[in-house]
């Protein structure tokens, strides 16, 4: 027997922050190459069980084109999906999966806990879906039939009260526990498993996504790679040495084409303003940011500034968190274009 274990897709998520909006769409795209590739994978290992394990969809902005495009892709697959919902996409009565017909291929689990026998495989999956953002259900025990190879399949923190905490005790008994919600996939126990999310969606999702793969007749867990891009936390020290060729060279040695980089700049330099400006203008990347973290190269801490001018246009900021930081920008600015600092 063969399983995919996949889910935290998050299809049709929407980026915030300051992603321009043709990044975002191709990121957003970027998790429909995923699943499409994951489900071509499926087919060609002749995979017999699909598990997603819950937030396969923002249901703030999934619509019934983005269902159709789904259930395409899903009812093509040769195995039997599995589909539990999460607090992205609870299964409430609005839920769009409630408004269709669905794929032969494809078990939906409610909201009470409950088992798909398959009885050609001597297998039952046993599942449990959201019905609202925070889920609460205590489960004491579970009684297996332990002649039947036993799969769990919960979008679950396991510890947050919030989104359906789980213990080991209620979890020891499966064969197998596929795991949603955490978006870094691990081994939690002996037997369970979070898969982490298809495809990186932040810059706290650094490295490789995918999904794991179980082989039974080869007695094999493993992960495969689904992702795309990668989002990357990069630093880079520069000194005051450097030219901004030779900054820009540095940096540029470290971009991967396809990937997404938040690069904090750290060491000392003369022009450490326009450094920052430079590489904004000059760096080729698919999409970075920039934390300019660059001291000037001399000590500030007794450096006064006298002209009463320029301490008239710092005085006039208010104690207003952003104006705060206004004046700290001027200011940084001022050293170094009119003190050359």
């Amino acid at each position: 027997m063969k399983i995919i274990h996949t889910g935290d897709l998050h299809l049709k998520k929407f980026y915030k922050g300051r992603v321009p909006l043709e990044v975002s769409n191709k990121l957003l795209e970027d998790i429909w190459y995923s699943f499409s590739s994951l489900c071509d994978f499926s087919n060609k290992v002749d995979a017999d069980i699909f598990l997603i394990a819950g937030d396969l969809f923002e249901r703030d902005f999934f619509d019934l084109k983005d269902l159709e495009r789904l259930l395409d892709l899903i009812k093509n697959l040769s195995a039997k999906v599995f589909v539990v919902f999460g607090n992205h996409d609870y299964l409430a009565k609005d839920n769009l999966f409630l408004k269709v017909d669905l794929p032969e291929n494809l078990y939906i689990f409610k909201d009470e806990l409950d088992f798909y026998e398959l009885k050609e495989l001597n297998t039952r999956v046993y599942g449990i879906s959201y019905n609202n953002y925070n889920f609460r259900k205590e489960f004491q025990e579970i009684n297996l039939d332990k002649s039947f190879i036993n799969i769990g399949l919960f979008h679950s923190d396991l510890c947050d009260n919030r989104y359906m905490p789980l213990s080991e005790d209620f979890l020891k008994d499966f064969s197998y526990v596929a795991l949603g919600h955490i978006h870094k996939r691990g081994k939690v126990f002996d037997n369970a498993y979070y898969c982490g999310s298809l495809t990186p969606l932040s810059f706290k999702e650094e490295g490789e996504h995918g999904i794991i793969f179980l082989d039974d007749d080869r007695k094999e867990i493993e992960f495969k790679n689904f992702s795309k891009r990668k989002f990357v936390n990069l630093e880079i020290k520069i000194n005051s040495e450097m030219t901004f060729s030779e900054i820009l060279k540095k940096v540029q040695s470290e971009i991967e084409k396809e990937n997404l980089y938040r690069i904090k700049l750290v060491g000392s330099h003369k022009h450490f303003i326009e450094i920052e400006n430079f590489l904004e203008e000059n760096l080729n990347a698919f999409y970075f940011e920039l934390e300019n973290e660059v001291l000037p190269e001399r000590d500030l801490e007794n450096f006064k500034i006298e002209e009463k001018h320029i301490l008239e246009l710092l005085n006039s900021f208010s104690d207003k968190d952003m104006e705060k930081d206004a004046r700290k920008l001027s200011e940084k600015y001022i050293l170094e274009q009119y003190y050359d600092i």
